[in-house]
């Protein structure tokens, strides 16, 4: 069944949650291993705009930049952001510019930014 704007925004807007993967979390009900685990990280809140129709395609852009603290030394490989309703894996996107922290660091983070970071929606098969 075709959604019209709204329902894609709704199932879209539904994605609350983020958290960081270094390798493909999938599509299955709950995601693949790979999710970082070093504190001080853990999985972020993240607020999504309402849709805007681009050619037929729902896109919500992230309404903030979300910043997620990382372990000081371990390698920490930054590569898949998976989404949550709470703790209902949704899917997952690639974030704009996926990075690999390898060196210590007195300070590490890694953001994910609200101007490059979106969720999209068709109604294709």
């Amino acid at each position: 069944m075709p959604l019209n704007l709204a329902g894609r925004s709704r199932a879209l807007n539904a994605a609350n949650r983020m958290g960081i993967w270094s390798t493909n979390p999938g599509l299955g009900a709950t995601p693949a291993a790979g999710e970082l685990a070093d504190a001080p990280y853990e999985r972020k809140p993240a607020v999504f705009n309402e849709a805007v129709d681009v050619a037929g395609v729902a896109e919500c852009q992230l309404n903030a930049n979300v910043p997620v603290d990382l372990h000081l030394t371990n390698p920490q490989n930054c590569q898949f952001l998976a989404l949550f309703e709470d703790d209902v894996y949704l899917g997952y996107i690639v974030p704009s510019s996926p990075r690999n922290f390898t060196e210590p660091a007195t300070v590490r983070q890694f953001v994910a930014v609200a101007t490059t970071t979106k969720i999209t929606a068709s109604n294709a098969v």
